[in-house]
C-alpha cells in the first residue's frame, strides 16, 4: 500500500470508528478520495499543494462534473487536510483559499414507466439491473453502489440509508429474477452485489465507483436520447410514479425512507410491517 493510500485508510478510519459515519458516507469519501490521488499522482498528503487542487477542479469543471458535486470534492479533501493538520502534520495548503461553486437549481427531472422502458434497450445486464432496482425502490446510486449480498432476502433489500437509518426496500419479481441469473451466472455468493463492470468481475470483488456507475448511466440515457440524466433523477421517477398511481404522501415519503425529522416524526407510525405490501401494492 502507498502511503497517500495508507493515510487515507488512516482517515476513514477515524471517520467510521471515531465521527461514526455511515457506510454510505464511507464509501463517498473513499471513492472521492481515491480519485483525487490517482488523478493527481500525489504520493502523500502533506504533498498537496492549492495549485494542485486548483488544477483538478478545473479538469473535473471541465468534464462536466455539477457545481454541487465538486463542491462535496471540495469539502471531503479539505476535511483529509485537515485531519492531519489537526494530527500536527505540517500542510502547506492555504484553507482561505479554496472557492466554493454556488450552484444553479436545475429543474426537477424524472421519467415516466415508458422512458425507463426505452432507455432499457440500451443496457447490457449489470446497467439494466441498476436502473430497474433503483427506479423501483428509490434507492439512492451510493446506497445502490454499496449494495452486498448479506443486504438481500429474495425481493427485499435491507440497508443502512443516508442518516444512519434502517430502510427496507422491495423489488418486483421479474427484476428479483434477473438478479438471480447475474448472480449465478458469475458466480457471485458474498460480498460486494456489483462484482461485474462491461462484462468483466473487478479485481478482488471491489465494486465500481459512484463515479463509474454515475458516467455508465450517464451514456446509457443519452444512448436512448436522453440527454442531461442525473442519478438522483431516478428517485425522483419513483416518487412520481407513486403518485400517479394513487399513493398517498405519507405512504411515498415512508417508502423513500425520508431524511426530514420534521417529516418523518408525522408520518413513521402505523406503516410498521407495511412496507412489503406497499410495495406490491405500487409496482
Amino acid at each position: 500500500m502507498s502511503k497517500i493510500d495508507h493515510q487515507i485508510a488512516e482517515y476513514l478510519d477515524y471517520c467510521k470508528n471515531i465521527r461514526q459515519m455511515s457506510a454510505t458516507t464511507i464509501y463517498n469519501k473513499r471513492s472521492i478520495l481515491s480519485k483525487f490521488a490517482r488523478d493527481t499522482k500525489i504520493e502523500a498528503v502533506e504533498s498537496i499543494t492549492n495549485q494542485i487542487y486548483d488544477d483538478w477542479v478545473k479538469q473535473e469543471f471541465s468534464h462536466s462534473v455539477a457545481r454541487a458535486s465538486l463542491n462535496i470534492y471540495t469539502s471531503t479533501i479539505l476535511s483529509l487536510l485537515k485531519f492531519y493538520q489537526n494530527s500536527g502534520m505540517k500542510i502547506d495548503f492555504n484553507f482561505n483559499n479554496v472557492p466554493y461553486f454556488k450552484s444553479t437549481k436545475a429543474p426537477r427531472k424524472f421519467y415516466s414507466k415508458a422512458e425507463i422502458a426505452q432507455v432499457l434497450k440500451y443496457t447490457d445486464e449489470v446497467e439494466e439491473l441498476m436502473i430497474k432496482i433503483m427506479f423501483e425502490t428509490g434507492m439512492r446510486i451510493a446506497e445502490l453502489a454499496n449494495l452486498k449480498i448479506a443486504n438481500l432476502e429474495r425481493n427485499k433489500i435491507t440497508f443502512i440509508g443516508k442518516g444512519h437509518k434502517n430502510r427496507e426496500v422491495y423489488i418486483n419479481t421479474a427484476t428479483l429474477q434477473s438478479l438471480q441469473k447475474y448472480l449465478q451466472r458469475y458466480r457471485i455468493t458474498t460480498g460486494y452485489l456489483w462484482q461485474v463492470v462491461d462484462g468483466v468481475k473487478t479485481e478482488n470483488g471491489e465494486p465500481p465507483t459512484v463515479a463509474t456507475i454515475r458516467k455508465k448511466l450517464q451514456k446509457v440515457f443519452e444512448r436512448a436520447g436522453f440527454d442531461g440524466f442525473y442519478p438522483h433523477a431516478l428517485r425522483h421517477s419513483f416518487a412520481t410514479d407513486l403518485q400517479r398511481k394513487g399513493a398517498s404522501i405519507p405512504e411515498i415519503k415512508e417508502m423513500m425512507g425520508h431524511s426530514s425529522i420534521a417529516t418523518t416524526e408525522r408520518y413513521l407510525h402505523g406503516f410498521e410491517g407495511r412496507l412489503e405490501e406497499l410495495f406490491k401494492k405500487y409496482q
